[in-house]
């Protein structure tokens, strides 16, 4: 089970991993969780801390799509409780004194007023390079500090809520404990409680923010999670907003970094090795989120058409044939074309995921590093033979095809060279082009020095460049 956990001020992340083993991520903001799902596919979403003013803050309708995608949203303490608070009816399941009061509208002790706002929850920190400390106190924990005190007799009710009145005005970058001399002076306190609150406070603090979240990594810890897969009654609507917020977080999504773009052009340049690492990486994705896959007639006949071209069964005869040497009759064969129609589509759907889950598999195989390599070798010989590759880059469409699958692969141009482009994640016919226009670059530039070949060669050499 892989949990994933947006964390920031409220707890340390040391304290945190020491709770419960998660994929910890900085404070939540929009887009954070739709670019999770689709690129990670958590067991269960905690929210414990997210951005309010900075930058937009995560948005309901990202959090109500996990929920329809059958993942489990926890929220407490910060940004957390308040969502929670918000989207109970719909399955976010909250945590803690600051969800319950955000659920009720109250914060005990104090029940004379509302209790609704962000601020309430609100701190500025630190970076995430010092751990997001917290540069001021969340208006919970003075609120709880204060009953405290009050519970423990050192100041009275009155001086509790005026306290809590006072500080309740200020923005919320200016609350803090240190400044209370300021705000005991300013309300006019009663030196003699004033001074027992001061004497008291340094051991009597309460940190509820960091209690609620403390309790709900306890809580998942133990095993408390519901169980993945397991839909809301609420029926999802994906309205005009949700395609333009979908839209914007992919265009913002960096599912994979620069580097390992490399390493995946590398990869497809070896199409049958792609393929059967892609339903290794598929078979991954189903199991973390299984999904019925519907397939179509025109599906059927593309993957008939897939099965021909990468055996080279262009006649009914060699089809007949090769489906006899498999111990296929005509039932076994539409079963074999529905599997290869299946796995199209369940691609197709994947989106960056699959590229995600592409890497790990290459990693846990130990082919990554190989092509790394190659890839990095690549760009340093392009680099330094700009001319070179100018060249093989205005080459035909026709001549990059040629040379790439008939001398490199020993196969025929497919009649669909877009579908086979789209079959292996590039970006369109013209993704395939420039990886083949650099990839003949690469092997001339290699060639041209004595004794050197191209690191890694992937696939096997081609036999010529000319």
């Amino acid at each position: 089970m892989t949990v994933a956990v947006f964390l920031g001020p409220s707890l340390p992340l040391a304290e945190a991993e020491s709770l419960l083993a998660a994929d910890y991520h900085p404070p939540v903001r929009q887009g954070d969780i739709y670019r999770l799902v689709m690129q990670r596919r958590p067991s269960a979403i905690a929210v414990v801390d997210g951005y309010f003013q900075e930058v937009p803050s995560v948005w309901h309708k990202e959090i109500l799509w996990a929920l329809d995608q059958g993942i489990p949203v926890y929220g407490s303490a910060s940004m957390g409780a308040l969502r929670a608070a918000e989207l109970a009816a719909y399955g976010m399941v909250g945590h803690g004194k600051i969800y319950e009061a955000y659920r009720s509208g109250h914060y005990a002790p104090y029940d004379g007023e509302i209790f609704e706002d962000d601020d309430e929850v609100a701190v500025i920190h630190g970076p995430a390079e010092l751990a997001f400390p917290a540069l001021s106190d969340a208006m919970v924990d003075i609120r709880e500090t204060c009953a405290a005190a009050a519970q423990a007799g050192v100041i009275d009710a009155a001086l509790r809520d005026a306290l809590v009145a006072a500080f309740k005005r200020r923005y919320y970058h200016h609350r803090s404990f240190e400044a209370l001399s300021e705000v005991l002076d300013a309300i006019g306190a009663e030196p003699r409680q004033a001074a027992l609150l001061k004497s008291w406070l340094p051991e009597g603090r309460v940190f509820q923010k960091k209690d609620d979240a403390r309790s709900l990594l306890a809580r998942l810890a133990s095993g408390e999670v519901r169980q993945e897969g397991e839909r809301q009654s609420f029926v999802f609507e994906r309205t005009t907003l949700w395609a333009q917020f979908v839209e914007e977080a992919a265009d913002g999504a960096a599912a994979v970094s620069n580097a390992e773009r490399d390493v995946l052009e590398e990869l497809r340049l070896d199409p049958d090795l792609y393929l059967s690492l892609r339903e290794a990486a598929l078979l991954c994705l189903q199991l973390a989120a299984p999904a019925p896959v519907l397939v179509d007639e025109e599906g059927r006949r593309a993957a008939l058409d897939r099965l021909r071209h990468r055996h080279g069964l262009m006649s009914r005869a060699a089809l007949d044939d090769w489906a006899e040497s498999c111990d296929l009759d005509r039932a076994g064969l539409d079963r074999l074309l529905a599997f290869e129609a299946a796995a199209e589509t369940a691609a197709a759907e994947a989106g960056p995921a699959l590229d995600v889950a592409l890497l790990d598999v290459l990693r846990r195989e130990g082919r990554y590093a190989a092509l790394a390599a190659r890839a990095r070798d690549k760009a340093q010989r392009l680099s330094g033979h700009k001319t070179e590759a100018a060249a093989h880059s205005a080459l035909s469409s026709g001549a990059l095809l040629d040379w790439y699958f008939e001398n490199c692969l020993g196969r025929g141009v497919p009649r669909d060279v877009a579908g086979y482009a789209a079959g292996l994640g590039y970006d369109g016919v013209q993704g395939l082009l420039s990886a083949l226009s650099r990839e003949r670059a690469y092997r001339v530039v290699s060639a041209a020095t004595p004794g050197d070949e191209p690191a890694g060669a992937v696939p096997s050499d081609c036999g010529g460049v000319g």
